[in-house]
């Protein structure tokens, strides 16, 4: 079983093949704090070696998955070398690549910056129709960290990633599946039911081959970009510090 009391800013909920991730801070939009991103590596890690969990879902309690990192965080009695050394937010989107299991992103409302890092690092993406999706870390004059860039590329292809990315805006959810980002749009009464049509897809299928194809695919899309983007969060604390 996993273990559902240790978490405040997430809510966790497994029946049988299938657990659910939810992010529960609504009041801030659901902000990804250091001590979220901390419990959703826990949760995916302690998850990843569950062996009867087959499919991963990721999503919020509220009308918001997220509006990204939260940058209302700022600890004064901690240096740059300190969150050098912390680095949660790759911590957090490598423990979700990490997760042998099918990962699901489900996404209503604003799913922005570091929420789209989460949803893009996940196998599948599936979005209410009027959400809105984007990065807007360069009009705060920040670069896109978390791995974001690679994931990005990988889901949108170059041109549409630099699109994205450099523009800073946010688009429609129904845009974000034309340019390849989201897998499968849905009107908020048909939520449910696309979730489990593309969950029933998977859980037919059996599960090794299910995670060795999984693992296969990431390392061959994900190889090289490794070690290309091994400065990325010097570059972001560099910026930010400007």
């Amino acid at each position: 079983m996993i273990k559902k009391n240790i978490y405040k800013n997430i809510s966790i909920s497994n029946k049988t093949d299938t657990c659910h991730i939810s992010l529960d801070n609504p009041k801030k939009l659901n902000a990804l704090s250091s001590s979220t991103l901390i419990e959703i590596s826990k949760a995916c890690d302690e998850i990843a070696s569950n062996k009867k969990i087959k499919i991963v879902i990721f999503s919020s309690t509220s009308k918001n998955f997220s509006a990204g990192a939260d940058l209302t965080e700022i600890e004064k009695n901690k240096t740059l070398e300190d969150y050098w050394h912390e680095n949660y937010g790759r911590k957090c989107i490598n423990s979700i690549l990490n997760l042998p299991q099918l990962s699901i992103c489900l996404i209503e409302g604003y799913c922005l910056g570091g929420g789209a890092v989460i949803a893009s690092a996940c196998d599948f993406r599936m979005a209410e129709k009027n959400s809105l999706i984007g990065y807007p870390e360069i009009e705060l004059g920040m670069n896109l960290s978390w791995f974001g860039l690679p994931l990005a590329i990988s889901c949108l292809g170059l041109s549409e990633a630099k699109h994205v990315i450099l523009s800073g805006e946010k688009f429609s959810a129904l845009e974000m599946q034309n340019k390849g980002f989201i897998n499968e749009t849905f009107d908020l009464i048909d939520k449910n039911k696309c979730l489990k049509k593309w969950t029933r897809k998977f859980k037919k299928m059996p599960g090794l081959q299910l995670k060795m194809i999984k693992k296969s695919a990431n390392e061959i899309a994900f190889a090289q970009a490794k070690a290309v983007m091994h400065m990325e969060f010097d570059q972001f604390l560099l910026s930010r510090n400007n």
